[in-house]
C-alpha cells in the first residue's frame, strides 16, 4: 500500500520555499508515490550545452504541475546519492563518464514535513563522451586519473606572489617570470598560516603532498601520507592554448593550498573581484601554472600589481608524457646527459631520477652514429639497421604503436606498445612493453630484447619520465637471476624531439 505524503509550505525542510503568507493558511495536498510518475507531473526538455533541444542533450530543463518543490538526484559510482536539482522548476545536468550506458536513470522526489518521502524514477537518453578533449587529457589524462604534485623546479617556489600579467603566461610557468617570492619548503608553508582561513596547515602544505584530478570533474587532495584533506568539483573551460597571458579557466576550492596570498584565507571562488576561478597560465602534459590577481580598492591589479601563483607538475600520466594528447610524438636519442645514448650501468645505484638527470651508474656507452657501428654484437642480426644513429627517431602514437625511423625517414620497424604506471617507487615510475624502439637491445645479450628475456619484467623499466625525457633501462642477469644493486644493466637516454 502507498504511503500518502503530505507538502507542506513547500517542503520547507529542503531549504528552499515558496513564500506563505504571514497569517495565511493552506491545505496540505495528499500525494502517493505513484502520483509522482504521472504524466504531466514532472516534465523536462534535453539540450545541449549551447541551449538547443537534443534528443540525447546532457542539460535538462523541468517544470512539476502542479508547482510542487522536488528533489531530483542520481547515485554516484560509490552508491552515494548525488543531487542534481532542488526546486519546483529548474535545471540540471547528467553528463555521464566515458563507457557508461547512454540510458540513465534519474529520481524525482518529494519530502513531507516529517521526513516521509515519495519517489519516482525517471529515464532519459543523454549523450556519453566517446574520448576526452585535449583539454581534459592534460587535466585529467586519457586514463582518466591524473596526479599532481608541487613543482619546485622552477625558480624553488612553489606559491607565492608576484607581478600580474609580467608578460605572457608560458614565461611564468616556464621560468617563474614576475615572481617576488615564494615558498621553497614544507617548513615555510608553516610560516604562513596567516594565509588560510583558520591558521591551520591542513597537510598541504608539503611539498610531498599531491592531488587527483579525475575525467568526471573531481579533485580531491592528499597530504604526504595519503589522507584526503578536501574534495570537491573542478571545471576547465575557456582553454585556448595559444592565448597569450592563460590558456584557460580552473574554477575548484579543492586544489592544494589554494589560498589568495595576503587575503586571509580567500579563495578564487569567494573573491568579489576577478573571475573567480583560477587563471591556468601554463599548462602541458606535465606543468601547470595557476595565477590568480590580487585586488586594490575592489579592483583586479593591473599589469605588476600583486597576483598569486601555484606551480605543480605530474609524472603519472605515462600516455600524455610518451605519446602526447593529440597525433603522437617523436623521440629521439638523448647524448646531452653523459654523452652516451645506449650502454651499460650498474644496476639501481640510486633512483631513477638520478639516472635521467644525471647518468648516475654509468660504466659505459655509445656516444656517436659511427660508435653504434662498432656494436653489432649486441644486436640480433649483426646489422645496423639504422637505429643506430643519433638522428634515427621513433613515434609514439595515442593508437597503442611505436614506429622506429631511420633518419632519412624510411621505417626501421613498427609494433604495439604497453604502458604500465608504478606508484610509490623510486626506482621507476613505470614499465614500457614493446620491441619496436631505437636499438632495443639489452647489452652482452647476442641481441635479445626484454619482451625475451627469461629473467627481470620483461619490460623496459621508466626510471625518468618528463615531457622532455625519457630514460630506460633493463637490468642484466647472472644464472638466470636479475642482478642486484651495482650488477650490469642497460641504459637508453630518449628525448622529444
Amino acid at each position: 500500500m502507498k504511503k500518502a505524503l503530505y507538502i507542506i509550505a513547500a517542503a520547507s525542510l529542503m531549504v528552499a520555499c515558496d513564500p506563505v503568507e504571514e497569517g495565511g493558511s493552506f491545505t496540505p495536498t495528499a500525494v502517493v508515490d505513484s502520483q509522482l510518475s504521472q504524466q504531466g507531473f514532472f516534465t523536462f526538455t534535453q539540450t545541449d550545452a549551447a541551449g538547443n533541444v537534443a534528443a540525447d542533450g546532457n542539460f535538462f530543463t523541468y517544470t512539476t504541475n502542479p508547482s510542487t518543490i522536488v528533489r531530483v538526484f542520481n547515485y554516484k559510482a560509490d552508491g552515494s546519492e548525488n543531487q542534481l536539482a532542488l526546486g519546483s522548476s529548474g535545471t540540471f545536468a547528467i553528463q555521464p563518464s566515458r563507457g557508461s550506458d547512454p540510458n540513465q536513470k534519474f529520481f524525482v522526489q518529494v519530502v513531507n514535513s516529517d521526513l516521509s518521502k515519495a519517489q519516482a524514477e525517471y529515464s532519459a537518453t543523454v549523450f556519453v563522451k566517446q574520448e576526452l578533449s585535449v583539454s581534459e587529457k592534460l587535466m585529467a589524462s586519457n586514463s582518466g586519473k591524473k596526479t599532481w604534485k608541487w613543482d619546485p623546479s622552477i625558480t624553488g617556489a612553489v606559491w607565492g606572489n608576484m607581478g600580474y600579467q609580467p608578460g605572457d603566461g608560458a614565461s611564468v610557468g616556464i621560468s617563474g617570470n614576475g615572481q617576488w617570492w615564494g615558498v621553497t619548503t614544507s617548513e615555510e608553508f608553516d610560516g604562513q598560516l596567516n594565509h588560510t582561513p583558520n591558521g591551520v596547515n591542513e597537510g598541504d602544505g608539503n611539498l610531498d603532498a599531491y592531488m587527483v584530478f579525475n575525467e568526471d570533474g573531481l579533485s580531491t587532495c592528499y597530504d604526504a601520507s595519503g589522507n584526503v584533506i578536501r574534495t570537491g568539483d573542478y571545471t576547465f573551460s575557456n582553454y585556448d592554448p595559444s592565448g597569450s597571458w592563460k590558456v584557460g579557466d580552473l574554477k575548484t576550492d579543492a586544489i592544494l593550498w589554494p589560498y589568495i596570498i595576503n587575503n586571509n584565507g580567500l579563495l578564487p571562488s569567494q573573491a568579489t573581484w576577478g573571475t573567480g576561478a583560477y587563471e591556468v597560465v601554463y599548462l602541458t602534459v606535465d606543468k601547470m601554472t595557476l595565477v590568480y590577481p590580487g585586488q586594490t580598492g575592489g579592483v583586479v591589479n593591473g599589469s605588476w600589481g600583486e597576483a598569486t601563483f601555484w606551480h605543480f607538475t605530474s609524472n603519472s600520466d605515462l600516455e600524455g608524457l610518451i605519446a602526447g594528447v593529440e597525433a603522437g610524438k617523436d623521440w629521439t636519442w638523448d647524448n646531452s646527459i653523459t654523452g652516451a645514448v645506449w650502454g651499460n650501468m650498474g644496476y639501481q645505484p640510486g633512483d631513477g631520477a638520478s639516472v635521467g638527470t644525471s647518468g648516475n651508474g654509468q660504466w659505459w656507452g655509445v656516444t656517436t652514429s659511427e660508435e653504434f657501428d662498432g656494436q653489432l654484437n649486441h644486436t640480433a642480426s649483426g646489422v645496423n639497421e639504422g637505429d643506430g644513429n643519433l638522428d634515427a627517431w621513433m613515434t609514439f602514437g595515442t593508437n597503442g604503436e611505436v614506429t622506429s625511423y631511420k633518419a632519412d625517414g624510411s621505417v626501421i620497424r613498427k609494433g604495439e606498445y604497453k604502458l604500465t604506471p608504478i606508484e610509490g617507487d623510486s626506482w621507476k615510475v613505470g614499465e614500457l612493453k614493446t620491441d619496436a624502439i631505437l636499438w632495443p637491445y639489452i647489452i652482452n645479450n647476442n641481441g635479445m630484447i626484454p619482451s625475451e628475456a627469461t629473467w627481470g619484467p620483461g619490460a623496459y623499466e621508466i626510471v625518468y619520465l618528463t615531457g622532455d625525457k625519457m630514460t630506460l633501462c633493463y637490468p642484466g642477469q647472472t644464472g638466470g637471476v636479475v642482478n642486484g644493486s651495482w650488477g650490469e644493466a642497460t641504459f637508453w637516454h630518449f628525448k622529444a624531439k
